[in-house]
């Protein structure tokens, strides 16, 4: 039992880390129609970034993740000038600057003198900025709790992200971007350039899939160069599980249901590590896991479309007699 919880506690740890993953992998796949696999480089751009600028540059954990988000900006931004100004495929496009990252991010681990660290957001010793996470009142937490304490402060981020994201898109800017990924067309004889907007759709993407390896490397105070590895994989997952079972829920936003579906699929690879302890298997299991969902939802968009065929049928057939 003290192991299924601990294995769950984990699990939800990962998840609030991965949903800011899954929030940025929705705007690009999503939204933008773009898939986008600059991510698996991205991830781990920001886990070395903000080791760097904690460990080398002495600043503070919340300021870090900040500065973190500008860097995984601007890897988003070399993927969309690679495909709107070079005329490369998104597919190309995304496998040029994760290539590239993976090169990058291993040359900036030579910047770190030592690859752990103890000072994070969740256990901060300072004043400032950072001070909203100051140690006191962690430290007045039982040490039984402070797990959860933990899993209250990815919260935190994961609510501002997914507010920030709401408020983008419910403006003209964020529109725009909507009908980029709708109907690009459309926006051309509007008079705008479509590729604009991919530009900042896939820098906001990348931005917050940087701040969500910030997160995962302060959580585990240390930096692995293979951390990217298979984030795709997993935020895809996340975002068709959230949209397939929860995004029909009228009071639901999209958002939501992308930060639940990255909880579920966390959890889930979580247990499968109770299935085969050694861990020899479980790439094969998280792949099975990978194509389970993606036939489930097919089989689950297929019932819907039958359903609503019906649903229409039934309503003409009542009609009929009026006429």
């Amino acid at each position: 039992m003290q192991l299924f919880l601990g294995t769950t506690i984990d699990g939800l740890q990962m998840g609030l880390c991965f949903a800011i993953l899954a929030l940025g992998v929705y705007i690009s796949y999503s939204i933008l129609d773009f898939p986008d696999l600059s991510v698996d480089g991205s991830f781990p751009l920001g886990g070395v970034c903000c080791t760097i600028f904690m460990l080398r540059l002495g600043l503070p954990p919340l300021l870090a993740i900040l500065l973190t988000l500008l860097v995984g900006c601007l890897a988003g931004a070399i993927t969309g000038l690679l495909h709107v100004r070079c005329r490369i495929s998104p597919l190309l496009a995304g496998i040029i600057v994760m290539t590239g990252l993976l090169s990058i991010n291993l040359a900036l681990t030579k910047l770190l003198t030592e690859n752990g660290y103890t000072t994070t957001i969740f256990s901060y010793r300072g004043a400032g900025l950072a001070g909203i996470f100051h140690a006191p009142w962690m430290e007045g937490i039982p040490t039984a709790l402070r797990d959860y304490a933990t899993i209250g402060i990815l919260l935190l981020f994961v609510l501002a992200c997914k507010l920030l994201i709401d408020l983008f898109l419910r403006t003209k800017l964020g529109y725009m971007l909507r009908a980029t990924g709708d109907n690009a067309q459309l926006v051309v004889s509007l008079g705008r350039d479509a590729g604009a907007y991919k530009l900042l759709g896939l820098s906001l993407a990348n931005g917050l899939v940087a701040v969500s390896g910030a997160l995962y490397a302060q959580l585990y105070m240390s930096y692995d160069n293979n951390s990217g590895s298979g984030k795709v994989v997993l935020a895809l997952a996340s975002v068709i599980i959230g949209l397939a079972v929860f995004s029909r829920i009228r009071f639901m936003k999209q958002t939501s249901a992308v930060i639940i579906g990255a909880l579920i699929y966390s959890l889930c690879l979580n247990y499968l590590v109770l299935v085969d302890r050694d861990g020899i298997y479980l790439k094969l299991l998280n792949a099975v896991l990978f194509a389970a969902i993606l036939i489930g939802n097919e089989r689950l968009s297929a019932w819907r479309e039958r359903h609503m065929h019906r649903a229409a049928a039934a309503a003409a057939g009542k009609e009929e007699p009026h006429a």
